[in-house]
């Protein structure tokens, strides 16, 4: 399972050092000026509408102007629609940074990367890049600024040898796989964040809370009814709020993102806890 701290650090210095590690060895490039904010959430478009929580996003600046976005998003567990979730991403990063006196050509470049422990697509690749297309004739340029990179930890075709080292610290982040100075600069990062014990648990835990309970309510829903199964994860999800002492504000904020609940459902649901 891919530790938390590779792509969601605590320090701002750490977030920036590997998401330049991640961008340089997928797309090829250095950035210099750029924004990293990590756990960027944007709420829905509309009351109750879905919201979205990144786990690290990048915003690279040129003469005080975004001119590209990256969002890096592990997944520890199989996604059954990341094709979609990865669309619902980019709509909202669309909607969020195009405010109404923007034009369309202020809208920056976006560039996703999912880091997965499975193959998306079954080919064995440990990278599969994915841009529009004219169908009826794929020579011609259709520069839409949107680019997704789907990693698969366990490929074996494809990419290059820093990538493929990148994919294998990922996979197991210790020290013998940390074979070049850049690796082994993020590696003295992840050992930091291991070595204390409060914020790893803290990293793995909220991680896990969010993905278990969501999960556990839809696996219920298919034996006890979908509603009834919903209703019985989002009671637990609550229970799990409290105890790492989340505020009822907070608990409310989540219910709202993670399961596409309005604000007066959400008030209702805690109330009931």
């Amino acid at each position: 399972m891919l530790h938390k701290s590779i792509t969601n650090p605590e320090n701002p210095k750490d977030a920036e050092l590997i998401a330049r590690t991640i961008i340089r060895r997928v797309f090829g490039w250095q950035v210099a000026d750029i924004q990293v904010e990590m756990e960027k959430q944007y709420l829905g478009t509309r009351i109750g509408g879905k919201g979205i929580r990144l786990d690290l996003q990048v915003t690279e600046m040129n003469q005080g102007k975004a001119v590209r976005l990256y969002d890096i998003e592990p997944n520890a567990y199989e996604e059954k629609y990341l094709e979609k979730r990865s669309r619902y991403y980019l709509s909202l990063t669309d909607v969020k940074h195009l405010g109404t006196s923007k034009k369309y050509k202020e809208l920056p470049d976006y560039f996703s990367v999912w880091i997965l422990p499975y193959d998306p697509f079954g080919d064995n690749r440990m990278i599969y890049t994915v841009k529009n297309m004219v169908v009826e004739n794929p020579t011609l340029v259709y520069n839409e600024g949107v680019t997704r990179v789907f990693l698969y930890t366990e490929g074996e075709l494809g990419g290059t040898e820093e990538i493929h080292n990148l994919l294998n610290y990922m996979k197991n982040s210790n020290e013998a796989n940390a074979v070049d100075p850049e690796l082994q600069e993020i590696h003295s990062v992840v050992s930091r964040i291991k070595s204390d014990e409060e914020a790893g648990e803290h990293y793995m835990t909220w991680e896990d809370v969010i993905e278990y309970e969501k999960r556990d309510s839809f696996e219920a829903g298919r034996e006890e009814g979908l509603q009834a199964g919903i209703e019985t994860g989002i009671n637990n999800f609550i229970s799990a709020c409290r105890k790492m002492n989340q505020s009822d504000n907070d608990i409310i904020n989540l219910l709202m993102n993670e399961f596409s609940l309005t604000k007066e459902e959400a008030i209702a649901k805690l109330s009931n806890n």
